[in-house]
């Protein structure tokens, strides 16, 4: 402190804290003094003497001198303490989870109830707005909001449910590994797409199928290293895996680049085993669903590969019972690719609902291609009970829904209904005549195999937005089975 500063300056600069503390003065000497017990960390003293100091910087009204020389003793651990304190509070907190990665372990039973009861609110839903159409209420804002989130939530527990393929994926190099050593074919492969996710249950079965449909591609679809290069190709065949999402649904493909299927020699065989008869007239289409045939195999030697006969029937049975199909599309020379179209999940679909006579039913969404009233000329006759119908000049067969089922409220022509075309996986398209559509919507999928013996036609039920039950139309059974030897004609 300057010694020109009288003592009661000093202490009129100090006067505020006069009732909180005893103020002493003292020669120059004593203020490091000061500073140390500022400084201290004994928690006592140290807000005693570092709050004068640091209001005095703050409060002093007079820009005299004497108000710079009490400030300039302030030390520097004053002024740092809070930021001292905050730091070795940070160093004892707990550190912050991270943002992403956080995973919980859940019973599967718990998901597959959490669907179910996703299942009856998306009945719920559908039941109130047949209520409120019933009485003369149209839709507003609101309701379509509760359809929006209806829709969102059961999007959101599917997903829960979602695991990427890349687990089914992850076992082909092993299996191709087993089959290069058994066949001495080298077989690269190219993966697409393995982060695609669908329903745990579908993964889990579809291990089977995918693994046959590999194992038929190295030994019938890859040449051995010296007929590729006999053909121009390299030596080592590639495979290819992909999967992708595409309306609603899933598609994966098997690809080959190997000699194509061989139509002459598949045609052949069937004629051999008496699968069809030597004067049918097949389209290339036709020959290659041959090889889904039971007890079909092209094989010229029984191995544990193939040969045996068994295998692809297998195959597209556990294709169907996933509620997908599969297609082929083969060119001689360039390969083989096999197409599977499957369901995200097995529990919510989408679907027509139409009427039959005095019944109601669904017809799935997957397999509907259009839906028309046929004009004049495009409904041919084909002999007493048969129709075709013209689609932009190719002709496919007519199943009548009343027919097929039994319906006891007579026979409905063409012109008098409506046609739903429709792809089938083993007879290509055909047109569903139905009495008319009432809607398109959402349905859940209620299995009747617990309380009843199947059923030709009926892939299930489904609870509608009366309360009615509906039966679910299996299109590739029912087509097949109620034209048989028709589709032929209309190719």
């Amino acid at each position: 402190m300057p010694e020109t500063a009288s003592e009661d300056s000093v202490r009129e600069i100090f006067d505020f804290i006069g009732d909180d503390c005893a103020l002493a003065l003292g020669e120059d000497a004593d203020i490091p003094e000061v500073k140390i017990v500022a400084a201290a960390p004994k928690p006592a003293p140290a807000p005693v003497a570092s709050a004068p100091v640091k209001e005095a910087k703050v409060a002093a009204p007079q820009p005299a001198a004497p108000v710079a020389a009490a400030a300039q003793p302030e030390p520097a651990p004053v002024q740092d303490a809070p930021a001292d304190a905050a730091a070795k509070a940070a160093q004892a907190a707990p550190p912050a989870p991270p943002a992403g990665g956080q995973s919980i372990r859940i019973d599967l039973f718990k998901l597959d109830r959490l669907i179910d009861l996703v299942g009856e609110l998306v009945i719920a839903q559908a039941m109130l707005v047949q209520r409120l159409g019933a009485n003369g209420i149209t839709a507003n804002e609101e309701l379509s909001l509760l359809e929006t989130l209806t829709r969102d939530i059961q999007e959101s527990a599917m997903s829960i449910r979602a695991q990427p393929i890349s687990s089914v994926f992850s076992r082909v190099p092993r299996i191709l590994r087993e089959l290069a050593s058994s066949t001495g074919k080298h077989v690269k492969l190219d993966v697409i797409g393995e982060t695609t996710e669908l329903d745990k249950t579908v993964i889990e079965r579809l291990g089977e199928p995918l693994t046959h449909l590999i194992r038929n591609a190295v030994d019938h679809g890859i040449e051995s290293a010296e007929d590729r290069i006999a053909a121009g190709k390299a030596p080592e065949g590639t495979l290819t895996l992909s999967a992708e999402h595409r309306s609603g649904r899933i598609l994966i493909s098997i690809a080959d680049d190997g000699a194509g299927i061989n139509r002459e020699r598949v045609l052949a065989k069937a004629v051999e085993k008496g699968i069809v008869s030597a004067e049918a007239q097949l389209t290339a289409e036709e020959i290659d669903n041959l090889i889904f045939a039971p007890g079909f195999s092209t094989a010229q030697t029984v191995s544990n590969i193939s040969g045996r006969g068994v295998g692809m029937d297998v195959v597209r049975q556990n294709v169907k019972d996933l509620g997908g199909r599969i297609t082929i599309d083969s060119t001689p020379g360039k390969g083989t690719t096999f197409i599977l179209t499957l369901p995200l999940t097995l529990a919510i679909s989408d679907g027509m609902i139409v009427n039959v006579g005095d019944q109601t039913l669904v017809v799935p969404l997957a397999s509907v291609v259009e839906s028309l009233r046929p004009g004049d000329g495009e409904v041919q006759g084909l002999g007493s009970n048969r129709n075709m119908l013209n689609v932009r000049g190719r002709f496919i067969p007519i199943v009548s829904l009343r027919s097929a089922l039994g319906a006891s409220s007579g026979a409905l022509t063409p012109d008098e209904g409506v046609l739903i075309v429709v792809d089938t996986e083993s007879t290509g398209q055909a047109a569903l005549l139905v009495d008319e559509i009432q809607d398109q919507r959402q349905f859940v999928i209620k299995s009747l195999a617990t309380n009843f013996r199947p059923v030709d036609g009926v892939a299930g039920a489904t609870i509608l937005g009366d309360g009615r039950v509906a039966l679910i139309v299996d299109v590739d059974g029912l087509v097949s089975n109620a034209a048989p030897g028709q589709e032929r004609q209309a190719a």
